[in-house]
């Protein structure tokens, strides 16, 4: 078997460089990058939450962190970011958010529901969506997006879930938050040997809680029996319903445990779980 270590890497924009790729204006524009998704030219106001959850709830201030860096508040939730481009965001995307949002609806406002494979499989796609957006705001050396052009180009044609990729539903037992917190992480053999890299994102809105972490092992330590890092130890099983790749007949949400806002079931706990180890130097993976 694969032994792995997971140490927690960290990068944080301020919230000027959030708004960057939205609001940085000079005499000459510099022309936008290619479509994440595709070889479109971006600029697409994307929002970083879909359009209809504002009209249907209102929020607190949206909160954004990735890794240990500090967590940034936004006054206005209907925050955008520019890397996608029209096609998409007006064409699959799109699609995307109108077919979640009979799953989403209730599970923002804390009402039991039962999710058939086929909801899920709309669910995880959501997920990993949203995912692949907020990697494409962090600040890497050099640009860097963790997700690969062969796994963005693979949701826009297929909508296919990445390899190395684990997703769970949880609850928040408050209904007035929203964000999105990332953490990338190194893996490591538990000495110095790095054996890959991770990426894991917690979002939620209302009572809506998803996780997802996705997992890129060196083709050269890859191994059939590797099923991925354990975060630390806790009693997740009852606070978290895991969607994939496990797939289910039918989920039943909420799970038994809600998180709280904050002290010992605090969904701190779940964005911290896969911080292990010592802290290493932004972007040098």
């Amino acid at each position: 078997s694969l032994a792995v270590a997971v140490v927690a890497i960290v990068t944080r924009k301020t919230k000027k460089e959030t708004n960057r790729l939205v609001t940085e204006t000079s005499d000459k524009p510099e022309p936008l990058p290619p479509c994440i998704f595709c070889n479109n030219e971006s600029g697409s106001e994307e929002h970083i939450w879909p359009a209809w959850i504002h009209r249907y709830k209102k929020f607190g201030p949206l909160k954004m962190q990735e890794g240990t860096g500090p967590q940034v508040i936004a006054d206005d939730p209907e925050q955008t970011v520019n890397t996608v481009c029209h096609t998409c965001n007006n064409t699959w995307m799109s699609q995307l958010e109108q077919k979640n949002i009979p799953s989403l609806k209730p599970m923002v406002d804390g009402k039991p529901i039962e999710i058939d494979p086929g909801r899920q499989r709309l669910l995880r796609e959501w997920a990993v969506k949203t995912a692949m957006i907020n990697d494409s705001t962090k600040v890497r050396n050099g640009n860097r997006k963790f997700y690969t052009d062969q796994e963005r180009t693979a949701m826009r044609e297929s909508r296919a879930i990445p390899p190395q990729t684990r997703i769970w539903l949880g609850q928040l037992d408050e209904d007035w938050h929203i964000g999105i917190h990332g953490t990338d992480f190194t893996i490591t053999n538990g000495k110095k040997l790095r054996l890959g890299e991770g990426s894991a994102t917690t979002i939620y809105m209302g009572h809506f809680v998803v996780q997802v972490v996705t997992e890129h092992i060196k083709p050269e330590y890859a191994h059939p029996d590797f099923r991925g890092v354990n975060p630390k130890p806790r009693d997740w099983n009852k606070k978290l319903i895991e969607t994939w790749p496990t797939v289910s007949k039918k989920v039943l949400w909420p799970p038994p445990s809600p998180f709280t806002n904050g002290g010992p079931e605090g969904i701190a706990y779940l964005m911290d779980r896969w911080r292990m180890g010592a802290p290493v130097k932004p972007g040098s993976i």
